[in-house]
């Protein structure tokens, strides 16, 4: 852990839990295993797997990055089924699905390239639906495509469909219909939402008037969120599309961030362009805390995800990077950690600080006093 790499957050709601080593090069997709027991992340050299519990890196069954950076990252998993699946596509095209049995490393088990839309094959977004087994994979360039998983992992495509002019940042499944769930497509450019049926029809489109950058689904609470470049985070109501609330992050970049829902959607998450990450009220509007990663860069990639009951923050690093980037982890703590433990103290006796050690050691003295005089 580096020497001047800040530790606590600064209202010290949150602290540096590990790093994981093993990614090379900017992070561009993060994705959080729903149960909280793996994390894998994406970039120009593929793809890799940590064990959330534990932070030792899995083995990969192939080298993902000759078939390009993996840009979009989904696990795959099922309620009736303990093995482990992830689903990622490259700015090549191509879709990939690894497989993970009991505890054994991952193996790869399905590989195909999509066709993607006029304008190019890169895959820019991804989501996964655990109660109908489907995925739903984005081009950066107007077409969406619908599939199905089965219990091998082996993906079966429902349909596929190109909407003109429409270039997704950000996929996710909404409401459950009476054909399947609902596919959301946010458009980056055109700042327009598509809401999609299981044949691919567009049933509902909402114009936002911004740019998009990201977004997120919380169906339970009938909202969304969406990544204004401009602006930070609006809010919106699920099933009317109108706009609730706006979270306001400055900003020098028209860069996309990703946002996330946190700790059962009472928090909203989103990076920034300066290394920084703000953790929202969701109900007040207000910052509740801001994660320094320790370098002024571009903070994109993020997830969020509980491991035994422990609400924790992921984050990588999207600067232009060419070596060895940690992923970092940050878990919220129950009582806010003293400012005098933030890591600026020198420790005494594998914990007290000197403060502690002087007042132990006073009251040792003033015991001491009283004995002898009693002697006397």
């Amino acid at each position: 852990m580096q020497n001047d790499m800040p530790t606590i957050s600064k209202n010290r709601n949150f602290k540096l839990r590990a790093l994981l080593q093993g990614h090379t090069g900017s992070v561009a997709c993060l994705a959080a295993h729903p149960l909280g027991t793996l994390l894998a992340s994406g970039g120009e050299k593929g793809t890799q797997i940590w064990d959330l519990r534990n932070g030792e890196q899995l083995n990969s069954p192939t080298n993902g990055a000759e078939r390009g950076a993996t840009l979009a990252i989904t696990f795959i998993t099922r309620t009736d089924d303990t093995d482990d699946g992830l689903a990622f596509g490259t700015d090549d095209g191509w879709l990939s699905i690894w497989r993970r049995r009991g505890n054994n490393d991952f193996a790869e088990v399905y590989c195909n390239r999509l066709e993607g839309g006029k304008d190019g094959q890169e895959i820019s977004a991804m989501a996964y639906d655990i109660k109908s087994c489907q995925l739903v994979v984005a081009h950066r360039s107007e077409k969406i495509h619908r599939f199905v998983i089965d219990a091998e992992m082996q993906p079966t495509k429902i349909c596929s469909v190109r909407i003109a002019n429409h270039y997704p940042q950000a996929v996710a499944f909404g409401q459950t219909a009476a054909r399947g769930p609902e596919i959301w497509s946010f458009g980056r450019d055109d700042g327009k939402i598509h809401v999609l049926d299981e044949e691919g029809k567009i049933v509902k489109t909402k114009t936002t008037g911004v740019v998009i950058g990201h977004a997120a689904i919380h169906v339970r609470d009938d909202t969304f969120i969406v990544n204004d470049v401009s602006q930070g985070v609006g809010l919106y109501k699920l099933s009317s599309t109108d706009r609730i609330k706006t979270f306001e992050v400055s900003t020098d970049k028209l860069l996309p961030r990703n946002v996330c829902f946190h700790e059962d959607g009472s928090t909203i998450v989103i990076g920034s362009d300066n290394g920084r990450v703000y953790v929202f009220d969701r109900r007040t509007g207000e910052v509740g805390d801001i994660i320094d990663i320790g370098v002024h860069e571009w903070t994109q990639s993020l997830a969020t995800v509980e491991v035994e009951g422990v609400p924790l923050i992921i984050v990588g690093d999207s600067g232009d990077h060419a070596g060895n980037t940690p992923l970092q982890i940050w878990e919220k703590v129950k009582v806010k950690v003293p400012a005098s433990d933030e890591g600026g103290g020198r420790k005494v006796g594998g914990g007290f600080n000197w403060l502690q050690f002087i007042c132990i050691l006073l009251s040792i003295l003033f015991v001491l006093e009283n004995v002898l005089v009693s002697a006397m």
